[in-house]
């Protein structure tokens, strides 16, 4: 059933397309005549989701003048990477050293940026380590890499270092389907080796305000539909947007703990997502979320307001740090009984 503004019911979805080896995605407008629905999916497979009924508690949006683009699929119907770098230039070492890339682990493929908060844990968007639904996927399939510009394993520089993650934890409020409390920690197995080039981010202090200058980095593509993913890190500067507005081109869609910033020809875009928006000196801002395409005109790309969020973040960060000392005492007191039964008395 097709969502009309105001939460009316729309037009039932009477006609689900598949189309294969296609590496994004664009829903089409359903305007109650007919509609379609395209869902595409590489390798030839096809989602677990993809039926011609809409899955339980799951309801199209109806998206008048911007279409939002939906997430690419893997043959096991994996999101692999969600819209949301357009207009960039090619990063320098050192210039975002808490940029890291979350990776599928069994192919090292690339699904989203992160941002290092410490040497162990990792923030990044909720919608890229949970399915269509919401519901968080196992953490055992990913693996993190950092200190490197290059994503591709096969261009890998010796500085790069990656690890295997062990926890996932994904805001308790994370809506999907509007992707509200977009925002996750991702703890690793072992702490990264923290370099001159590679190191944890600062947190802003204040929200960014209209016309603040900010800047934000990612492996995307580099064209709206394109099927090509930057194997360098690009970088892009972009100019904090009036909310009101925003929410306006969004069809007043955006909730609190959201931000919107933008630029002429410049946006984030598929594979980008969960990449820090890095504003007064460096600090981080927000997290990409989502957009309408990549760099339209007059429509700015929508990023987690971390901010709103410094309560949550910190609970889990401190949550994480309580289990690693208590996994260590745990240890110690293994190794103590251990060593009084093997020593000679």
């Amino acid at each position: 059933m097709a969502q009309q503004p105001g939460g009316l019911a729309g037009t039932n979805i009477t006609n689900v397309t598949y189309v294969t080896n296609i590496t994004h995605v664009m829903p089409q407008s359903f305007n109650g005549t007919g509609p379609t629905q395209t869902i595409l999916s590489p390798g030839g497979s096809l989602p677990p989701l993809a039926t011609t009924s809409p899955p339980p508690n799951v309801t199209a949006r109806w998206e008048p003048i911007p279409h939002y683009q939906l997430p690419h699929y893997d043959p096991t119907g994996k999101v692999l990477w969600f819209p949301r770098i357009i207009g960039g230039s090619l990063a320098t070492s050192g210039e975002f050293p808490a940029m890291v890339s979350l990776q599928l682990i069994r192919n090292s493929a690339h699904v989203c940026g992160g941002t290092l908060l410490s040497m162990g844990q990792v923030l990044t968007a909720a919608h890229c380590v949970t399915d269509v639904r919401g519901v968080a996927s196992p953490p055992t399939q990913y693996q993190v890499m950092g200190d490197d510009l290059f994503v591709l394993p096969q261009m890998g520089n010796p500085s790069r270092q990656v690890r295997p993650v062990r926890s996932v934890t994904v805001h308790p409020q994370y809506d999907a389907a509007s992707f509200a409390n977009d925002i996750a920690i991702v703890r690793l197995a072992s702490e990264f080796r923290k370099t001159e080039t590679f190191f944890p981010a600062k947190r802003i202090q204040r929200a960014p305000t209209l016309g603040d200058r900010c800047s934000l980095a990612g492996w995307g593509v580099t064209t709206e539909h394109s099927s090509v993913m930057s194997p360098n890190l690009q970088r892009i500067n972009v100019v904090i947007s009036d909310f009101g507005s925003c929410n306006v081109a969004f069809d007043q869609m955006l909730t609190k703990g959201m931000l919107c910033a933008g630029a002429p020809g410049r946006d984030a875009c598929q594979g980008d997502s969960g990449g820090a928006l890095l504003c007064a000196g460096g600090r981080v801002a927000g997290i990409v979320s989502f957009g309408a395409g990549c760099a339209k005109p007059n429509i700015p790309g929508v990023y987690v307001d971390v901010v709103y969020y410094e309560k949550w973040i910190n609970g889990v960060l401190k949550n994480g740090a309580r289990r690693d000392t208590a996994g260590y005492m745990v240890g110690l007191t293994i190794v103590f009984w251990c060593l009084r039964y093997i020593l000679p008395k």
